[in-house]
């Protein structure tokens, strides 16, 4: 019997890449969507609170930055995506627009996942050595988020 990663392998690359990209591209037209009807009516309802989260104003101070190139970058990102994808919809960002920035941004996330997600998944199924290493990295991950998180925190307001 032929293990998953054996199937993986025996797929052509493009194929791969198409059934990552397809998935970006659900998730990601699924949060602008959504975003477009929280924007519709979300202050008069129970869901008015995501609006006014933390990190709801961090993704809208990114997007505001960056623009419309906010959305292609936000693929790159852990954990700001679907805010920055949400705000989008709530912006109202013209469907096109959307569109071809989404498609960029899921391209590029489909050949991140083809590439070093296959092998951090192949390394985990086939070697003792592979789940050791990428338990070590996402160990590594977490810290430097937590470390961050707590610099951020201790931080003193600005004075004004």
């Amino acid at each position: 019997m032929r293990s998953v990663i054996e199937r993986i392998h025996e797929l052509h690359f493009a194929w791969v890449l198409l059934f990552f990209w397809c998935g970006a591209m659900a998730r990601s037209n699924a949060m602008y969507w959504t975003g477009r009807c929280l924007g519709a009516g979300a202050s008069r309802s129970r869901w008015a609170r995501i609006l006014r989260s933390p990190a709801y104003a961090s993704a809208q101070d990114w997007a505001a930055r960056w623009g419309i190139w906010a959305v292609p970058l936000s693929f790159l990102t852990i954990g700001a995506q679907s805010l920055i994808q949400v705000s989008a919809g709530v912006a109202r960002v013209p469907v096109p627009r959307y569109l071809l920035a989404t498609t960029i941004g899921a391209l590029a996330w489909a050949g991140i996942y083809t590439t070093i997600g296959i092998a951090v998944l192949t390394g985990w199924m086939t070697s003792p050595t592979g789940r050791l290493m990428t338990i070590v990295a996402l160990a590594a991950v977490a810290v430097a988020i937590l470390l961050r998180r707590r610099g951020l925190g201790r931080r003193a307001p600005a004075s004004e």
